[in-house]
């Protein structure tokens, strides 16, 4: 039997690579298969204790399935991605290209599957030949599609996508349905899922939203933001399912703090008439912005509430910015969230046919 690649790739940020890569790689390993994974180009936008970027769920992965090749071998290419074209472009583009197929073939050596991971959009590396499908067609690689079903015009955009790919003349394996919605999830199998089929575009799976796989809790938010936590300890360990933009007259904030589950508000220290409203709401936490500090009356509410105000020095795009980076983020220590995740894939995604397509 060969060695059988298969690529997984998406249209935009945050549709589930990662989930639906890890758990495939443990379903494949429980199945006694050598299961290697590797992530070409990764946009790093956390900073390692040398003050360099790395790509954390290249770093994740490697943790879980216990591979022993090196980070740097693992996912060869790391920029940031606000930087992406002026770090690149100090490296050749026939370099970078020899890079990653070195690199390919250290982490496929010696496995039956190699999962390979590209970057929040295929097209990212077109300008150094590298673009998904271009290293798909290298690798001899089959290509599965993971999508965040949001409305209509996603039937369009995967589309697109299997075209895209075939360009290249690389398999492509199907698409993935990813994080539907229960409101839309008649829409996704009686609509959407025929439509694709009737334009020769295989659905592998529709996986329903999970909220809980994409919750945090405001330690791990604290972790990565920083700043200072002002008062309300006690509840570190809340968890956050939602983000909302405190920037409304208080009646207004009122009303949509009491319409939503597990919520974070992000405003200023100022918004004094905000803060109190969102603590009496029941929040999960407040983050304060731009460092501006808050009036000393909401302190003793925060601690009998515990909500805990956190303080940060960054405007309140950045922070919220920040934030959603990190959902459906896991790490090697979340085993609820990996199992959760698992058993998602397995109930909702036709992994054997994936398998069968050596």
């Amino acid at each position: 039997m060969g060695k059988q690649a298969i690529y997984i790739v998406s249209n935009k940020e945050l549709s589930g690579k990662s989930v639906v890569t890890i758990a495939l790689a443990l379903i494949f390993r429980d199945l006694g298969k050598k299961v290697g994974y590797f992530k070409p180009i990764g946009l790093g936008y956390a900073i390692d204790e040398r003050g360099e970027h790395f790509d954390e769920d290249a770093h994740t992965i490697r943790s879980i399935l216990n591979l022993k090749i090196s980070a740097d071998q693992i996912c060869p290419v790391t920029a940031h991605k606000e930087a992406f074209l002026d770090q690149l472009m100090n490296f050749g583009i026939s370099e970078v290209f020899d890079k990653i197929k070195t690199s390919f073939s250290i982490a496929s050596e010696g496995k039956e599957i190699i999962l390979i991971e590209g970057p929040p959009f295929m097209s990212v590396g077109s300008f150094i030949n590298c673009s998904a499908p271009k290293l798909a067609s290298v690798f001899e690689a089959k290509i599965i599609l993971v999508e965040k079903f949001e409305d209509d015009l996603t039937l369009d955009n995967i589309i697109q996508a299997r075209d895209y790919c075939m360009k290249w003349n690389v398999s492509f394996l199907g698409v993935i349905l990813n994080q539907v919605s229960s409101n839309k999830m008649y829409k996704a199998k009686n609509v959407i899922k025929p439509a694709l089929e009737k334009n020769g575009i295989n659905v592998l799976g529709i996986i329903p939203e999970d909220k809980m796989l994409n919750a945090l809790t405001v330690k791990e938010i604290y972790s990565v933001i920083g700043g200072k936590i002002l008062a309300g300890k006690n509840g570190i360990e809340k968890t956050v399912q939602s983000f909302l933009i405190g920037a409304m007259t208080p009646e207004s904030a009122v009303k949509y703090f009491r319409k939503t589950k597990d919520e974070l508000v992000i405003t200023g220290g100022d918004r004094t008439d905000i803060i109190f409203a969102a603590l009496e709401a029941g929040v999960s936490a407040l983050v304060l912005t731009g460092n501006l500090y808050p009036s000393v009356k909401i302190f003793p509410r925060a601690d009998e509430l515990s909500v805990p105000v956190i303080l940060v020095p960054f405007d309140t795009y950045t922070t919220l910015q920040m934030m959603q980076r990190m959902v459906g983020k896991i790490k090697p220590t979340d085993n609820e969230r990996i199992k959760r995740a698992l058993k998602l894939v397995k109930e909702n995604v036709d992994w054997k046919q994936i398998l069968q397509n050596e």
